[in-house]
């Protein structure tokens, strides 16, 4: 059969080793010697790799580098390894911890690498809601406590960012419904929780449409009005509350009064009476409850 229809298999020796961090030699001689994966074969000959492979090739490599022989942990099955590891880990050790230890000595590659990992793992939603969140709190912490530096956190952050707006790029599927509009308003640069909102969304279903950070109050509605926007969705961390307010009043008044004006973050919080029009949205589930409501409308309507 021919491997370039086979996309369960669409992974080559040099692409594993990059996810995995086990060289070409390495890998060849656990398949060879203790038949520790059995990748597919081009007619060629060349060996390529499904999902479940590099997924497997993980748990050999962490188990190893915790001492184990891989004589012994070839014959087990992923969830044995998995188990092991558990065990061994306890509970009190952050569980992305090997992350964490790249990030501190501004191991860039290495970082980009475990995190490509996580997201090749998770998929877009696991890896922006269940690795991204919890891995920047303990960060966050990290660095408030003087554990970790200003510079091992910005460059988290920046390759965090790339590797999230790269996801909701591959990810952004237009279809018949209108899209909806991520952005954070002007003087608000902390653009990482409407990103990560942008790419739940998208993995929810919706078109999502990220716009970027700091956008003038006109911009954002010009956009919106430009593309038959169905919902803006906003992000606020630290801008003042005030401002806040006052931006999105001149939001709702530019936009179309069909168009829903969500926002959430810890900024948004902090305002005292939000402006009519507008709708707070607690946090990731809500938003994703939006999305819903927003496609069952469409059904109904079409």
């Amino acid at each position: 059969m021919d491997l370039a229809r086979r996309p369960e298999a669409p992974f080559a020796v040099g692409a594993v080793a990059r996810l995995t961090g086990l060289s070409a030699h390495v890998l060849r001689s656990w398949e060879r010697r203790y038949s520790a994966v059995r990748p597919q074969r081009t007619p060629g000959g060349s060996r390529r790799y499904t999902e479940a492979d590099v997924a497997r090739l993980q748990l050999l490599r962490a188990a190893v580098g915790e001492g184990h022989p891989i004589s012994a942990l070839a014959p087990l099955s992923d969830a044995a390894i998995a188990a092991l590891l558990d065990t061994q880990s306890g509970s009190s050790e952050f569980p992305f911890e090997e992350v964490v230890r790249a990030i501190a000595r501004l191991d860039a590659r290495e970082v980009e690498r475990l995190f490509e990992f996580q997201l090749f793992a998770r998929g877009p939603r696991g890896f922006a809601r269940n690795f991204v969140l919890p891995l920047f709190v303990e960060v966050g912490a990290r660095w408030e406590t003087g554990r970790l530096s200003i510079a091992a956190e910005h460059m988290a952050t920046f390759a965090a960012v790339n590797l999230l707006g790269g996801a909701l790029r591959a990810a952004r599927v237009a279809d018949a419904l209108p899209p909806i509009l991520f952005a954070t308003p002007s003087g608000e640069r902390h653009e990482f929780g409407v990103l990560v909102a942008a790419l739940v969304a998208s993995s929810a279903g919706a078109d999502a449409l990220y716009l970027g950070a700091d956008l003038p109050a006109d911009e954002v509605a010009r956009a919106a009005n430009r593309v038959n926007a169905r919902a803006v969705a906003l992000g606020a961390t630290v801008l003042d509350p005030s401002d806040t307010a006052s931006y999105l009043r001149r939001l709702r008044r530019d936009l179309d009064r069909n168009v829903s004006v969500w926002i959430g973050g810890e900024g948004s919080r902090r305002v005292e009476k939000l402006p009519d029009g507008v709708t707070f949205t607690e946090n990731y589930d809500d938003l994703e409850f939006r999305i819903h409501e927003i496609s069952v409308e469409a059904t109904d309507s079409g």
